[in-house]
Order: structure tokens, then sequence, then C-alpha cells
């Protein structure tokens, strides 16, 4: 039954969060909206004016804040479910080996890449004289995009490996 529930816990999860979501938004939001000016009631009309402008702008910038988190985590299932049905062929692609993190749902294309950067387990090839790596190129590439991290596949692969430590307690 525990089984059961840990494979289902994550449909629970959302449906009750929709649920409450559509009961409690609508009214959050007009609480938020006329909050400023009942906080501000009283006040020179100017004053109260310009409070409510910034108390605005402060929620405007959290709806930002929460949207720039969405798109991220947008982006990470994109990676999950990349791995999962584009994972071998990047594998094929970048390392001879076979038995890599390539394929595995729970862990991004960028991990599996780094796995195999630190075991210095990319293939290469020579195109027009020169010696080129696609798995290098790729985590080079990456690298570029990810300005928070100094290697970003190696980033990954140790918050999947953080992640896999937590599972194990």
């Amino acid at each position: 039954m525990n089984a059961f529930l840990s494979e289902i816990s994550p449909l629970l999860i959302a449906t009750t969060s929709l649920i409450l979501g559509f009961l409690m938004i609508p009214a959050g939001t007009v609480w938020t909206l006329l909050k400023p000016f009942y906080d501000n009631k009283g006040r020179p009309i100017k004053q109260m004016l310009k409070r409510s402008a910034m108390w605005f702008l402060k929620v405007l910038y959290q709806v930002w804040v929460v949207i720039k988190y969405m798109l991220f985590q947008i982006g990470y299932i994109v990676d999950l479910y990349g791995n999962v049905l584009v994972g071998e062929l990047i594998e094929d692609l970048v390392t001879a080996e076979e038995d890599t993190l390539f394929g595995k749902g729970d862990v991004t294309i960028s991990a599996a890449l780094g796995d195999l950067k630190r075991r210095d387990a990319f293939s290469t090839f020579v195109l027009w004289g020169k010696e080129r790596c696609l798995g290098m190129w790729l985590c080079d590439t990456l690298n570029k995009l990810d300005r928070k991290h100094k290697d970003h596949c190696i980033a990954a692969l140790q918050i999947y490996e953080f992640k896999q430590s937590l599972k194990q307690k």
C-alpha cells in the first residue's frame, strides 16, 4: 500500500493544490489588490496613491519571481523528458559506453553529460582535420547559458547525486 501511495502522491498533491488554488486565488487576489487602500485609509490621497503604487509594484515583482521559477521548472521537466526520449541517441553520439545515466527519468541530460565529463568518457572524432568532442561542446554550450555555475554539467551531476543521497537516508 505504501508503494502505491508513493506512486500516486504527486497526482494527489497536484490535484489538491489545483482545487485549493481555484478556491483561494480569487479571494486572495481581491484581498491583495484592496489591502493597500485599507491600510492607507485616513492618509492624504497623494500619499495613499503613492504607497498603493509601491505596493502594487512589489506584488507585480513577486508575480515575476513566480513566473521565472515556473519557467525554470518547465525547462527542468522538459530536460527530464528529453533524457528519457532522446537520451540513448545522445549517449550514442557522445560516448562509446552503454550503461550511463542517459535514458533515466530522474536524471537530466546535463547531469548525464556531467557524469561522462567527470569520468573523461567522451568519445572524439575527426572533422575537417581536427579532433572534436561533441560531449564537451554540449557542456561548453550549457556553461554559456548558465551563468550561476562554473561548470553546468558537473553542477547538475552534483545536484542529482545530492538528491540520490537524500533518498537513501
